[in-house]
């Protein structure tokens, strides 16, 4: 078992005392750094305890900040400094909000989160708690932190602080054996980017969410008159469009020969009215129940906003996660009207063009798929072209739902089968059997690369890569395919927040307020909506072409980008 080694406790309660302890600060290679606060709220809960565990010194710093409320400007040059100790802590997430609610903004080129460094040296999903990796006893975490201080808490409280530098010593070594270095450096300089987002919130206007929920409701109310006309008194006239049961004999009755009321399931037979307003019914009440009147209970007493829990790492393949609320899941609607950037400011919506197409390119590499994006060709359009054998000006809309069935289905090996169930759900296009298998062989004849890639893909359990060297063992076809593409396109994202914070002064008041999937949003004054839309565009641009240029094909990286009043739906108009 790990042994957690006991340093000296040295309290912090005195001017003087912390100017006799300053100076030790800048002796450390490492420090171990850990907050105890009277709360999880960085908006309204206060900060008790700093503790900084100094191996050098044999000593570990417990700042008494209700003793000492001015120790942070103390302290301020240390932590904010470009170079330095490096700064280790678990959940360092949770730190950086209290001390960037506090105006304290320290460089990620300085820190290490144990807890993000472990989910990268085993491709964890979740981020596992201190105590199920080192003997920690975690009981006073909830102790009354705003009174007298005991014994026990400052020892519970130096102890944390010890203990991931015990950690670090591990993970650092294990990363320079498995060449993850790379990875986990990306890790933290996206870390205080990430916590920065959380604690300043995303805009939103609670009376225009309200409205977008009696519009669903009244959605759903439309649409469950269309359906009365199919009920023919069945069920006594009480029939429940809720119930699958009920909605399945419905179907049947009026000849749909269905084996289910999935989506799928309904998917060959949506053009018909009852199927359409079944569907249309749904989707309403998914919009209720999902972003209902619920969600206005994430709005902040304080601040007016929400503040979502950003997960960093919340896949195997490295993509962020979202929770209370999950942002990521918000359609992409009239809903969005209701994420409103506050009067006298806007904002920036950037969107990353295709990029897992373009990664897909660039790892296979498929020249032809990447030649159309050096030529800035519509790939849809080129595809369609190619595999329906018809000129380019003579493709329909029809034709181009078709071509990103293919070209999104089939980069990560999906079968005719599959193809079939995934070009009718997501695309609305039917395909016969032999009509899939046919336009799957004319996909993989006009990228041979793509076709290159998935046959010389190994059998059996392997370890497969992004391009800036995150790792992760699978037994799985499509996830050998797949993680090396998102998980770079993940990486290229957070390559673009880490840059956006290390570069936050070039547009003053400027800060990004949501990371969704290939999107970042960005809030910023008005009056520098073109500065932070160059800003913007020029660091995704530049943070993602950092990534591609470790591809074997390099594919030009584009950025979709514009000013909003709105998550993107109300474009903003300069006042004249």
């Amino acid at each position: 078992m790990t042994r957690i080694p006991s340093l000296a406790l040295r309290l912090i309660q005195t001017p003087k005392d912390l100017e006799a302890a300053l100076p030790l600060l800048a002796r450390e290679r490492l420090v171990g750094l850990d907050l105890e606060t009277t709360g999880l709220d960085p908006h309204q809960d206060r900060i008790r305890l700093l503790s900084l565990a100094l191996p050098q010194a044999g000593e570990v710093l417990l700042v008494d900040l209700f003793r000492l409320p001015g120790a942070l400007e103390g302290i301020r040059p240390f932590l904010e400094a470009g170079e330095g100790a490096l700064l280790v802590g678990h959940n360092l997430a949770f730190d950086l909000g209290f001390l960037m609610a506090r105006g304290l903004f320290p460089s990620g080129r300085r820190l290490w989160d144990t807890g993000l460094a472990q989910q990268v040296l085993r491709a964890l999903p979740r981020m596992p708690a201190l105590k199920d990796l080192l003997p920690v006893d975690k009981s006073l975490q909830v102790s009354d932190w705003g009174g007298e201080l005991s014994q026990r808490q400052l020892e519970y409280a130096a102890r944390d602080a010890v203990a991931v530098l015990v950690l670090y010593k591990e993970q650092i070594a294990e990363a320079r054996e498995r060449n993850l270095v790379r990875a986990l450096a990306l890790e933290m300089r996206a870390l205080p980017a990430v916590a920065w987002m959380r604690v300043m919130g995303v805009p939103f206007d609670p009376k225009a969410w309200s409205l977008q929920m009696e519009e669903a409701l009244a959605e759903a109310e439309r649409a469950l008159k269309r359906l009365a006309r199919f009920e023919d008194g069945l069920f006594q006239g009480s029939l429940n469009w809720n119930s699958p049961k009920q909605a399945l004999e419905a179907l049947r009755r009026h000849g749909i020969a269905v084996s289910g009321t999935r989506e799928e399931d309904l998917a060959p037979y949506r053009h018909h009215p009852l199927v359409e307003a079944l569907l249309d019914y749904r989707e309403a009440q998914k919009r209720v129940s999902a972003f209902g009147e619920r969600w206005l209970e994430h709005l902040h007493p304080k601040t007016g906003r929400i503040h979502p829990e950003w997960k960093q790492i919340g896949a195997e393949t490295g993509r962020m996660a979202c929770a209370r609320p999950n942002l990521q899941q918000v359609p992409r609607d009239a809903t969005r009207r209701a994420f409103r950037a506050p009067e006298g400011r806007v904002l920036v919506k950037a969107d990353y063009s295709q990029i897992e197409l373009r990664l897909a390119a660039a790892l296979a590499p498929d020249s032809v798929m990447a030649e159309a994006f050096r030529k800035g060709e519509d790939l849809h359009t080129l595809t369609a072209s190619r595999v329906l054998g018809k000129p380019g000006e003579a493709v329909t809309r029809e034709d181009r739902q078709l071509a990103k069935a293919l070209n999104f289905g089939l980069i990560y090996g999906m079968g005719a089968e599959s193809l079939r169930q995934y070009a009718l759900t997501g695309y609305g296009v039917a395909l016969s059997p032999e009509e899939a298998s046919r336009l799957r062989e004319a996909f993989f004849q006009l990228y041979p690369g793509l076709r290159a890639w998935h046959r010389r893909t190994p059998q059996g359990e392997v370890e497969v890569e992004t391009l800036m060297g995150r790792k992760r063992r699978t037994s799985r076809f499509t996830e050998k395919l797949n993680t090396p593409v998102q998980g770079s396109g993940a990486d290229g994202l957070k390559l673009a927040l880490g840059l956006l914070y290390e570069r936050r002064h070039e547009v003053p008041g400027a800060f990004p307020v949501l990371a969704v999937h290939d999107e970042v949003v960005v809030e910023a004054p008005a009056e520098r909506a073109d500065e932070a839309l160059a800003w913007v565009r020029g660091v995704m641009v530049e943070a993602m072409e950092r990534v591609m240029a470790r591809a074997p094909l390099p594919v030009p990286v584009e950025v979709e980008a514009g000013v909003y009043r709105d998550w993107g739906f109300t474009p903003w108009e300069p006042s004249r």
